[in-house]
């Protein structure tokens, strides 16, 4: 456990260096025989506006199978935007939202959504090679039977992820394609969780 927290802050601690840049600026007064005015200090060669220092990125699923007696559907987006905060580190938020249609021959039909909203932190180690981790928070829906027959829940639970990626495009900017593979430390210490704490995620990305 104070591993997780360790891992937690340390994350934590990389998001807030994302607003650092905004607070460092800083406006020069300039004197003028018309009186006292403010002028913003030039740009200089190499600086970079706010905008040029976003990337963004997005991500689908499509799954599908079959057993006795149900049929299961499923589709989900997953949009991401990057902050290039300094050299390799880049931070900012992911969204990813998640349908299901499970269906139960001659009984019931659940459409189940998936909702998880986390802040990540990304260092560039060599070329499109990455490290990530996130943290964050997913809502999530099931179907689960009891005495009375079958039914739909939902829970709301941490997740924690650490992993790594390759991004195509080299980090040269431009559009490219990434894969990712990422372990979720709540879920992997979790006894009674029956997920799997692995995750993989294919992603298309621009100017990253």
């Amino acid at each position: 456990m104070k591993k997780l927290r360790c891992i937690a802050h340390l994350f934590t601690l990389l998001l807030c260096l994302a607003g650092a840049p905004a607070l460092l600026a800083q406006q020069s007064m300039a004197y003028s025989d018309a009186g006292i005015g403010f002028a913003l200090p030039k740009k200089k060669k190499g600086d970079s506006s706010f905008a040029d220092r976003l990337w963004y990125g997005g991500g689908l699923s499509l799954g599908f199978s079959s057993g006795f007696g149900y049929s299961l559907f499923g589709f989900g987006v997953s949009p991401m935007v990057g902050y290039k905060i300094v050299g390799p580190l880049s931070a900012g938020p992911r969204l990813s939202v998640f349908y299901t249609s499970q269906k139960y021959t001659g009984i019931q039909t659940f459409n189940l959504f998936d909702v998880e909203l986390s802040l990540f932190a990304r260092v560039k180690v060599y070329k499109g090679l990455f490290l990530q981790g996130e943290i964050g928070t997913i809502s999530d829906q099931y179907v689960y039977e009891d005495n009375t027959g079958l039914g739909k829940g939902s829970r709301t639970r941490p997740a924690q992820y650490v992993g790594l990626g390759y991004n195509f495009s080299n980090g040269a900017g431009g559009i490219g394609q990434e894969i990712a593979v990422m372990y979720d430390f709540y879920v992997g210490n979790d006894i009674n969780a029956y997920e799997n704490p692995w995750q993989y995620r294919i992603a298309f990305t621009y100017g990253f």
